[in-house]
């Protein structure tokens, strides 16, 4: 099992995943809204992170579980039809044929094992059930140059993710993930597949997709670190974001859905 690049035991964490679902609630709803959550479904949401989707969903089904490894922030979420689960999609099963819909974001690209969760998600559906679910696409932020203006800033932006992508290949992350996932709702005999591809941030200064691109580099900096990139290039680029002079632009996230047969 892959080690988690985002620590989530810490504060800042919390941060960065509220500045995460700022930019991709809106998408994500959309989403939903266009499956249509119904008040007598039960939903399961699969790591529920900072929560903001477990309490959209409390507010249009009647029951919603939602679960994850580290539930501190998913039991801040005040809700009184959430069911909070400290659970491992990994090692523990989840119930079969029991939810009307199931969603995860941003899950399965950090688990090496995710074609055997992506399976007992698809099982935990009952007949005619909806899966969604959204994972990145890290490869247009390898491609900085061919955005805007082609500067120093820019192309280093670039090397480090670069360089945050080949650590988190080491560690079991598909970074193409999301561009993966209708095709592998589609070979587990889903149907009525749909799919959503969206940017997730292009912004400048107190943005937040320019708070979430700080904080991100924040966590990953040893791991970049770790690849060779120097310490004084992260910091230059770090004083770059916080002071507004440089324009971010954030990875692809890609939605796919589809209903299990009935």
């Amino acid at each position: 099992m892959s080690e988690y690049i985002y620590d989530a035991s810490l504060e800042d964490e919390h941060t960065r995943l509220h500045a995460l679902e700022a930019i991709l609630d809106p998408g994500s709803i959309r989403v939903l809204e266009t499956i249509g959550v119904e008040k007598s479904w039960r939903c399961l949401e699969v790591g529920g992170g900072g929560g903001s989707i477990a309490y959209w969903l409390s507010q249009h089904a009647n029951n919603v579980v939602a679960t994850d490894l580290d539930t501190r922030f998913l039991e801040r979420v005040p809700a009184s039809n959430i069911e909070v689960r400290k659970h491992n999609v990994v090692t523990e099963p989840l119930e079969e044929d029991t939810y009307d819909l199931v969603h995860s974001r941003d899950v399965l690209e950090h688990i090496p094992e995710r074609e055997a969760v992506l399976d007992k998600m698809v099982a935990a559906l009952k007949p005619g059930g909806w899966l969604v679910a959204e994972d990145v696409d890290f490869m247009g932020a390898l491609r900085r140059e061919v955005f805007g203006e082609k500067s120093d800033l820019t192309l280093l932006d670039a090397r480090m993710w670069e360089a945050a992508i080949t650590a988190m290949k080491a560690r079991g992350v598909d970074p193409e993930y999301g561009r993966r996932l209708p095709w592998r709702l589609s070979a587990r005999g889903l149907l009525d597949i749909g799919g959503d591809v969206r940017g997730s941030f292009v912004g400048r200064g107190a943005t937040a997709g320019m708070r979430l691109h700080e904080l991100s580099l924040q966590q990953l900096r040893p791991l970049v670190v770790s690849t060779g990139i120097p310490e004084g290039d992260i910091d230059r680029l770090l004083e770059a974001v916080r002071g507004g002079e440089y324009m971010g632009l954030g990875p692809i996230h890609v939605a796919a859905w589809g209903r299990k047969p009935a």
